[in-house]
């Protein structure tokens, strides 16, 4: 009797255990899935994006439950170059519908090797959690849902939605990029070229604060060079970091001008020092045009 209670402890207490997490597919392993960051939840976040890079919000609508959507799944979003066109062509977001006569897909926990401890993911996503759909269902307020999916919508900064041709989402990454193209309006920017501009511009306000002002200047410079490919904020941001470069201009030159009622060659001395920190800032133009006014001809 006592064997019989201790078996049928054991049992119980074998019972509460998790499951072990089972292993990603062979295949998984050896190629791993192109990480991409799909809007999910942030979608204040998104839209700003689209508006700062001059590109759409690109959303993908798949089912539950429905082949094609699945085969679209397996076989475009674990493609680098797909995944790679997704960023660089747009704010990429994506929504997963719940299927037509089943339930919606869960969660699924995994381990990457025999070593590694267990992860959540989305087994439809695959690179992220189910979030990164559900997040992003919003944004079909007011579409009108076709009968036949993968389906695709851009989404313009302004939030004018234009349906993408049904036969887009089957041609795979060349015609998705020739489509892209021919739906451009001028020059955009890439989520890599976002990311380091928003770096220049922080290293231009570091910069003065440690009075790096050639350093700073050269940010400046190089980032407005580049504004013709981002949207509005971005100019702002980037008049923002000026400021201070100009007020400390502006300062030198006025100083330069009470000294040269004295003494003439400390002012040119004063300007040239202007233009050599500020070169292509307006207070260098100015200072170099008051030089040449100083030179003889």
């Amino acid at each position: 009797m006592l064997a019989m209670i201790c078996s049928c402890m054991l049992a119980l207490c074998a019972g509460d255990e998790p499951a072990i997490a089972p292993l990603i597919p062979q295949w998984e392993q050896q190629r791993g899935v192109p990480p991409i960051r799909w809007a999910g939840s942030r979608l204040d976040e998104a839209r700003q994006e689209a508006q700062d890079r001059k590109v759409p919000i690109l959303l993908w609508v798949i089912r539950d439950g429905d082949p094609a959507s699945q085969s679209w799944v397996d076989q475009r979003l674990i493609d680098p170059d797909f995944i790679s066109t997704l960023e660089r062509e747009s704010v990429p977001a994506i929504v997963c519908l719940a299927a037509i006569d089943g339930p919606r897909h869960s969660p699924e926990r995994v381990r990457d090797d025999e070593k590694s401890p267990p992860r959540t993911r989305c087994p439809i996503l695959r690179s992220c959690g189910c979030q990164g759909h559900l997040g992003s269902e919003p944004l079909l307020k007011d579409i009108e849902l076709p009968h036949l999916f993968p389906a695709a919508f851009l989404i313009s900064s302004s939030g004018i939605v234009t349906a993408v041709p049904q036969e887009i989402p089957f041609q795979g990454t060349d015609g998705l990029i020739l489509y892209l193209y021919g739906q451009q309006q001028g020059k955009r920017s890439t989520r890599l070229n976002l990311e380091f501009l928003k770096i220049r511009l922080e290293r231009a306000r570091t910069c003065f604060e440690s009075r790096e002002i050639k350093l700073g200047r050269l940010e400046l410079v190089h980032i407005e060079s580049q504004l013709d490919q981002f949207g509005p904020q971005i100019r702002s941001d980037w008049e923002k970091a000026c400021q201070p470069y100009l007020a400390y201009g502006k300062q030198m030159l006025r100083q330069a001008k009470r000294i040269g009622r004295t003494d003439a060659n400390r002012r040119l001395l004063m300007l040239k020092r202007l233009v050599q920190e500020l070169e292509g800032l307006p207070p260098a133009t100015t200072a170099q045009r008051y030089i040449d006014q100083a030179l003889p001809n």
